[in-house]
């Protein structure tokens, strides 16, 4: 990195820091922060988990795509169509994500004491069955993205 690559990366550190002391002291965020902190438990600690890292990687994967296809190439079709190919690996992160929180839901539930093959039961295992399906289709539509993709760049 150049001089001005870190001069910027250090004003972005310090207007970070200074954006997060602010939400310290802001009311309305502390609240939240605190509602999210208190409801935090096993039984959803995965989920979030996954919304944070597919929050990140979606801002990251569409600033790259942005950067790449935009400033690069001035290619406004290829940054939709690497647009929806990150869009949908976040769907499939967040899907699967979700199947795995509910798996964890139903065997939790499975070593209770006084455990029965009840109605709540087959709730619990349609979900999960409906979250594996959910993210199987997330990831047909992710290959025939990589295929379209591929597909144009060899044209």
């Amino acid at each position: 990195m150049n001089g001005w690559q870190w001069f910027w990366t250090l004003v972005g550190f310090i207007i970070f820091i200074i954006v997060l002391i602010f939400l310290r002291w802001y009311q309305p965020f502390a609240d939240l922060f605190n509602i999210v902190i208190t409801g935090l438990s096993y039984e959803n600690s995965i989920l979030w988990a996954v919304v944070i890292i597919g929050i990140i990687g979606f801002c990251g994967y569409h600033w790259r795509a942005y950067r790449v296809h935009i400033v690069a190439q001035n290619n406004v079709e290829a940054m939709v169509l690497s647009s929806l190919c990150g869009s949908t690996a976040t769907a499939i992160l967040l899907s699967g994500g979700a199947t795995l929180q509910s798996v964890q839901i139903l065997l939790a539930r499975m070593l209770e004491s006084g455990f029965a093959l009840d109605a709540e039961f087959g709730r619990h295992l349609v979900s999960v069955v409906a979250l594996i399906l959910l993210t199987g289709v997330f990831s047909i539509v992710f290959w025939l993205l990589k295929v379209i993709q591929g597909a144009r760049q060899a044209t």
